[in-house]
């Protein structure tokens, strides 16, 4: 299965830097009546990637990934909005991609086709036309060797190969041009801009006195807080102080008990879709990694589901239909906040009775290779892990029972003095570092 995704890229004719970049766009989103706002409070998210000596800004969002309607209409609006040309980038299945350019009006000017793409649209595509993407040509490139890419890339395994050639012709990042939400982490050339609706500038007469009326729409984020916050506030969960929305229960300073979501495919006649997901991590791990968004930690956080079939009411699996996905409208905030209480009392019902067994080593140990399977403690002199910042591999050193259990996986690190060290040094580093981690997160103090 190849992959899907939508980016979109910003002319920036003059390479304007991106801390000028920024604060033109944010005072152009302003003008359309949002604010910058801290990420629990944001009602637009996006995610913004600079490449030094780049005449394009690229542009992308959670919400795209949701579906691609809500990229067609952002290019429109922010090419229009900073009065520029903007690209939108739609790949699909690794066959085929479609770019659309948007003109400073905001107004389609073309669209290019590449890859396999007669299965999608049909076997009469024409080329793209040449007043549009002339122009963004750059100096060592030429409109015929951008035409050939495109009559030749259906010869591509993968149609990003040919949309990264294609990308450095018009002056693109070739790496940009397949940036996703999904993978991106705040760097020096990354950068996560959050906003919210500005309060209503509409007054009212109260008593003689004119009174402003606040137009504030309740975000995703904001009310899982609200209605999972203090649901489970009651177990011992909290927030962590940051963007994304995980609700954290530590156990003797050392297991974390996870809840938290992420969105997802929504359906018909819904609009937006989200996965409620558990997991379990401790500080001797490689990396807590609270500053990933829960999608992207999907490796290690659970479905309810696989906490359901941990559980003794495995039997009853027909009564468990929909406690994974919940789905809902944007503009029903009713029925938004109604879908996160429906799914807080599965949470409740499925996921706390099996964190509530997790409260040691041993425990957490049991857990991982139930959901992961079981790890080999050992290969030669590396400590193998489930994956590269999540692995609990190190748990095994800590526990007298898997030291018993796996002798022969242990043996170097119980007869070879200089890997025994090594192991302990590590140990102690993972939980000075993560602890850190977590003061800094406000989980403990």
């Amino acid at each position: 299965m190849g992959n899907f995704f939508t980016s979109t890229q910003i002319y920036n004719e003059g390479m304007v830097k991106s801390e000028k970049f920024i604060d033109m766009f944010c005072k152009a989103m302003k003008k359309e009546g949002y604010v910058t706002c801290e990420g629990d409070e944001s009602e637009k998210t996006y995610i913004l990637r600079f490449t030094d000596n780049c005449k394009w800004v690229t542009i992308t969002s959670e919400d795209y990934e949701q579906g691609n309607q809500t990229a067609h209409s952002d290019t429109g609006r922010i090419a229009q909005m900073l009065g520029t040309t903007c690209v939108n980038t739609t790949v699909i299945d690794s066959d085929c991609a479609v770019m659309e350019m948007y003109n400073e009006k905001g107004v389609k000017a073309d669209t290019l086709i590449m890859g396999r793409a007669d299965d999608y649209f049909g076997e009469n595509i024409p080329l793209p036309a040449e007043n549009a993407w002339k122009p963004f040509l750059a100096d060592n490139s030429s409109w015929k060797k951008l035409c050939d890419i495109v009559k030749e890339s259906e010869n591509y395994t993968f149609v990003e190969e040919g949309l990264s050639e294609l990308a450095t012709l018009i002056g693109m990042d070739e790496n940009n041009i397949s940036f996703s939400a999904e993978e991106a982490e705040e760097d020096e050339q990354t950068v996560f801009l959050f906003f919210k609706e500005a309060r209503s500038a509409i007054t009212m007469s109260q008593g003689g006195k004119n009174v402003e009326k606040p137009n504030k729409k309740l975000t995703i984020n904001a009310a899982f807080k609200q209605v999972f916050g203090e649901a489970l506030k009651p177990y011992g969960f909290k927030a962590i102080k940051g963007r994304y929305p995980y609700l954290v229960r530590v156990i003797n300073n050392e297991i974390l008990h996870i809840i938290t979501f992420y969105p997802t495919d929504p359906e018909y006649p819904y609009d937006k879709g989200i996965a409620v997901v558990g997991g379990v991590a401790t500080i001797y791990r490689k990396r807590i990694s609270f500053d990933k968004s829960p999608k992207q930690n999907h490796e290690w956080l659970n479905y309810i589901f696989n906490f359901f079939a941990l559980s003794p009411q495995v039997t009853d699996i027909n009564k468990t239909q929909n406690i994974d996905v919940f789905y809902y409208s944007s503009d029903n905030q009713e029925l938004m906040i109604s879908v996160l209480e429906a799914s807080v009392e599965s949470v409740k019902k499925y996921v706390l009775p099996e964190f509530d067994k997790i409260k040691d080593i041993d425990s957490c140990l049991d857990y991982f290779e139930k959901l992961m399977g079981p790890c080999n403690p050992l290969r030669c002199e590396e400590v193998c892990s489930y994956y590269p910042d999540e692995d609990e591999a190190f748990l095994y050193f800590l526990s007298d029972k898997r030291i018993s259990e796996h002798h022969d996986f242990l043996e170097n690190y119980l007869n070879d003095s200089e890997f025994h060290k090594w192991v302990l040094n590590e140990i102690e580093k993972r939980k000075r570092e993560n602890t850190d981690i977590l003061k800094t997160l406000g989980i403990i103090d």
